[in-house]
């Protein structure tokens, strides 16, 4: 894509998923619990458990693949399981890091009338163990990466 104002590229947009793992095992395990409740001479309580935790697990596998963060030039957009925040970029005041959000670090979008997107962690936390310092590492690399689509005219000073 070219910026018709200035010839200049403007980068993809950015948009990250929950990774399709995820909601794949979420399916696998569904599979599993009516494989178990259909096939094998379970009592009918244990159906009932069976049939309420694949219903549970559905619901995750549907959920995570709702879940994204979008980041064009345009703003930011986060959609969570349901309901979607868009923030253009003149409304939003500045992006950061933050602790405490759903347990864990992630990225947090400030605008100017105070309000706050959140950003699951789960879009931006590896899914493989890892160090608090690599984590975090990753997380100021995609802060950055967020930073890099703001259009110059709605840059924070400094």
């Amino acid at each position: 894509m070219v910026d018709a104002a200035d010839d200049r590229p403007t980068p993809e947009p950015l948009v990250r998923h929950i990774p399709v793992q995820l909601p794949a095992l979420a399916l696998l395990g569904v599979c599993v619990c009516a494989f178990v409740a259909i096939y094998l001479d379970v009592p009918p309580t244990a159906r009932g458990i069976l049939g309420a935790f694949a219903v549970g697990l559905f619901a995750v596998a549907v959920g995570c693949w709702r879940m994204y963060l979008e980041v064009d030039d345009e703003g930011v957009a986060v959609r969570y399981l349901l309901r979607e925040k868009w923030a253009p970029w003149p409304e939003i005041e500045r992006i950061e890091i933050a602790s405490g959000i759903r347990g864990s670090e992630s990225i947090r979008v400030v605008r100017a009338d105070g309000s706050l997107i959140d950003v699951p962690p789960a879009l931006l936390q590896p899914t493989a163990p890892t160090t608090r310092p690599r984590a975090l590492a990753r997380l100021r690399g995609v802060l950055s990466e967020i930073e890099a689509r703001r259009p110059d005219a709605f840059r924070s000073p400094g």
